[in-house]
């Protein structure tokens, strides 16, 4: 063989064995910047949940709905997803409106909560311990409402 064959032969594998050893995998490097997601301890939300409202109604303005109680009943929960029903009440117990179905999720981090209502509203918010919530309330339809939604569990 010629010198110049060995030569670039030589070469050419060095070259090969310098790339191949300064790369790293990238599915190393990926898998390692991926942390994996502890296993969600998933709060028992089924009980009644009961409190206060205040918010805003149009055509009424604010509104801290003196003398109710809201009640969210959780009756049924499969791990994140629960049912059940939303009441109202006044100083005598007396129901103030309809009972209305609802059904909820938890989200990932066993703190979110999101909540749809039967006749159309939703709620969104957060436990804030394992007997407290706080609630965001929006219904769209005419006339529009919002409100925030303390309860404890009882």
């Amino acid at each position: 063989m010629n010198m110049k064959t060995v030569l670039c032969a030589s070469i050419l594998l060095l070259t090969v064995l310098i790339c191949g050893c300064t790369t790293t995998n990238s599915q190393n490097t990926v898998a390692a910047a991926t942390p994996e997601i502890p296993n969600l301890i998933v709060p028992n939300l089924t009980g009644n949940w009961t409190g206060t409202m205040k918010g805003y109604d149009d055509g009424t303005g604010f509104n801290d709905y003196s003398g109710y109680t809201m009640t969210l009943a959780v009756i049924e929960q499969q791990d994140r997803v629960f049912s059940g029903e939303v009441s109202f009440t006044n100083q005598t117990g007396s129901p103030v409106w309809g009972v209305t179905p609802c059904a909820g999720v938890i989200g990932r981090d066993g703190k979110a909560i999101t909540i749809i209502e039967n006749e159309g509203g939703y709620s969104s918010g957060s436990l804030i311990a394992s007997d407290e919530m706080e609630l965001i309330y929006a219904d769209g339809r005419e006339p529009f409402s919002i409100a925030i939604d303390s309860l404890k569990k009882s």
